[in-house]
Order: C-alpha cells, then sequence, then structure tokens
C-alpha cells in the first residue's frame, strides 16, 4: 500500500513548491483513488509516480530490469574460448615440438593481451562510473589463456611428443635379439622381432623405490646372445613380484611375434637401468648399452594411437571450456542484473522536507530506475 500524504506532508509540499494546499475536504476512499486525486492535482510533480499507480502489482514491473547489452555478453563468451583453443592448439600439437619458439612467441602474445586487458579493466573501474565488462573479459581471458596452455602441454607430454619422437626414429623390422647388436640399431624407435623371439623370464628383475620398477631381457628361443651382451630389455612399473623373478608387463603373454616401443627420455629411465644392472649382478650377465623397450604386440598401432588420444583429448577439452566459459557468463549476467536496482515505484516516499523535489540531503528520492548498457 502506498504511503499517503497527511495534512504536514500536504502543506510542506505546498510551500517547498509553492502550489496550492491540498484541499482537505476530498474524501478518501482508498489509498490508490486517494493518490491518484493527488497526482491529478499536481501532474508535473512526480510523473513517475503517477504512471506506477494503479499499474498491476507484479515483480516483472516495467523500468525494474536491467537492460544488458547482448554484445558484449556474446564477445565474453566466445572471446576467452577462442583464446583456450588458441593456446591449448600451440601447446598440444606439432607446432609446440617442431617450432617451440613459435608457439611460445604466440602463446606470450596471448599473455600481453591479457595484461593491456587488465590494464583497461583497472582504468575503467577508477575512471570510467558505469559498471562495465572490462574486468571480467580481463579475468575470463587470462584464466582460460592459463588453462590452455596448462592443459595442452599435459596433452602434449604425455602423447604429442613421444608419438614424435617415436617417429623421428626408424622401424626395425624382423630384428633377432640372439644375432643383432644393440650397437646397430641405436636409432630405432619402433623394433619388431622376428619369430622366436621373447621374453627371459627366468632373468628379469625389479629395481624398488616408491614403485617398482620391472625388467626382462629379450632373446632369441631361450638361447643367450652370440656376443653375451643383453642389448634388448623389456620394462614396466609395478607388474612383477619382488621376490622372484616374475614379468607380467605389456603384452607379456604373447605367443606370436612381438615388438617394443623405443623409451627414449622420462624420469624413469634411470631406475629401469638400476634395475638392469641388478639382473646384471644377479645372474653373472653382461649389459652395457641397453635398450629400454615396452613390450606389445603391435607396436607401430599403438604409437599410432597415441595421436588419435591427442585429438580426442583436445576435442574434450574444448567442449569442457566452452561450456564453463558460458556457465560463468550466466553466472556473471545474472549478478550484473541487480546492479542498479531501485526500491518498487510503490514504496516511495512522500517527503515534507523543504527540499523534498530533490530528495532530501540524507535521503534521496527516486524518481525512477537507472538502467546500465553493460
Amino acid at each position: 500500500m502506498h504511503p499517503l500524504p497527511n495534512s504536514a506532508a500536504s502543506a510542506g509540499l505546498a510551500k517547498a513548491g509553492n502550489l496550492p494546499p491540498i484541499d482537505a475536504d476530498v474524501t478518501l476512499i482508498g489509498a490508490e483513488s486517494s493518490s491518484l486525486k493527488i497526482m491529478e492535482q499536481f501532474p508535473d510533480t512526480m510523473p513517475l509516480i503517477k504512471d506506477r499507480i494503479g499499474s498491476a502489482r507484479s515483480v516483472f514491473v516495467h523500468g525494474h530490469r536491467i537492460r544488458m547489452n547482448v554484445v558484449p555478453m556474446f564477445l565474453n563468451v566466445f572471446v576467452p574460448w577462442g583464446v583456450f583453443i588458441l593456446c591449448c592448439g600451440l601447446s598440444s600439437f606439432w607446432v609446440m615440438y617442431a617450432h617451440p619458439r613459435i608457439a611460445w612467441g604466440l602463446i606470450g602474445f596471448m599473455y600481453a593481451l591479457c595484461v593491456l586487458m587488465i590494464a583497461v579493466a583497472f582504468w575503467a573501474r577508477r575512471f570510467e562510473p558505469d559498471p562495465t565488462w572490462f574486468t571480467y573479459a580481463a579475468l575470463a581471458v587470462l584464466v582460460m589463456a592459463i588453462g590452455g596452455t596448462v592443459a595442452g602441454q599435459a596433452n602434449f607430454k604425455n602423447f604429442s611428443e613421444p608419438y614424435f619422437k617415436i617417429h623421428d626414429l626408424k622401424v626395425i623390422r624382423e630384428i633377432d635379439a640372439s644375432y643383432t647388436p644393440g650397437k646397430n640399431v641405436m636409432d630405432g624407435g619402433i623394433f619388431m622381432f622376428g619369430s622366436g623371439n621373447g621374453l627371459d623370464e627366468t632373468r628379469s628383475w625389479h629395481f624398488t623405490f616408491k614403485h617398482t620398477y620391472c625388467v626382462a631381457p629379450i632373446i632369441t628361443n631361450t638361447t643367450a646372445p652370440l656376443s653375451q651382451s643383453y642389448d634388448f630389455w623389456a620394462v614396466g612399473k609395478d607388474c612383477c613380484s619382488t621376490s622372484s623373478s616374475d614379468f607380467r608387463c605389456g603384452s607379456w603373454g604373447l605367443a606370436g611375434k612381438g615388438g617394443g616401443i623405443r623409451m627414449l627420455s622420462g624420469g624413469d629411465m634411470k631406475y629401469y637401468k638400476l634395475a638392469v644392472q641388478q639382473a646384471e649382478s644377479l645372474y653373472n650377465i653382461n649389459a652395457p648399452n641397453p635398450i629400454l623397450l615396452t613390450w606389445s604386440s603391435s607396436p607401430d598401432l599403438e604409437v599410432s594411437s597415441w595421436n588419435q588420444q591427442v585429438f580426442k583429448n583436445y576435442m574434450m577439452m574444448v567442449a569442457v571450456a566452452l561450456v564453463a566459459s558460458l556457465f560463468f557468463m550466466t553466472l556473471a549476467t545474472c549478478s550484473y542484473a541487480f546492479i542498479g536496482r531501485s526500491k518498487s515505484a510503490y514504496a516511495t516516499d512522500f517527503y515534507d522536507e523543504d527540499n523534498w523535489q530533490q530528495g532530501g540531503v540524507r535521503k534521496p528520492m527516486d524518481y525512477g530506475v537507472r538502467s546500465y548498457g553493460a
């Protein structure tokens, strides 16, 4: 119900605005009819109140919603998402492997753009009185740039880099572990062993440090190499017994031809070599230059699957980034919609202060709702 002016308030209105006093003999039938009569006597005094009185009482009152500019809303969804796509793509694929300086240079440019947007956001918050999207845009672009780089690097280290490194080496086919010295095939990446080659589980061993690093020599027809040097070793983590010769890593139960994928780098390399040294000491064999392999039934297909997994991971991360961008844009829109909201027109007070038309010093009047174009 609208607050009504009493006689003192009416006198104050008349005094402040040099208007004739309200007829005290007017019969007030109801609150709204009384207010309407007052507005008819003073049509130019409170135009907003006059328009609101008598309208439908609903939360969807005209003028009580913040008008949002849809263009920056779309930009704040797709620009951060595009930054994620670019940073994740540059740090996931071939460019990072073949031309890392170019890749990091482009990613660095995106971070420089983030710094520029942050500077603009600080400037807007200090000198621009109206709310803007600059702060949200700067934060969204920065988060997406960091997230894209981190996700892309994880994808690159786990799949892309091993794939390209293996493909830069040779594919050695029909190799005989007992007759071919390891020093003759040091440039091999994928090894396809001939018939009769397999794991010598009786000479397998391990090294334990947080994990169990298992190794087993690869020989031909259970015979020792002609050079008495065991150069080819299958390796695996946490797949063997710690008390006996027992190797169950990779395609260890393979009956036919097998192969191996070369292990080139990583923190586990030194532990596998220590396991080989322990096997040398335990079985009184020689392995001066061991080639460490992951035993596989189809090493070429397994390596090709790494490249496919890179694209699968990339597409999944891009989809997640789009959903996240839409979600946080929705939250920001809901939050910004409350900026500038005022009380309902039905709760507007009538003042009897001398300067009531200006709303007073300590309690300004709400003549309208100020809406912001974000």
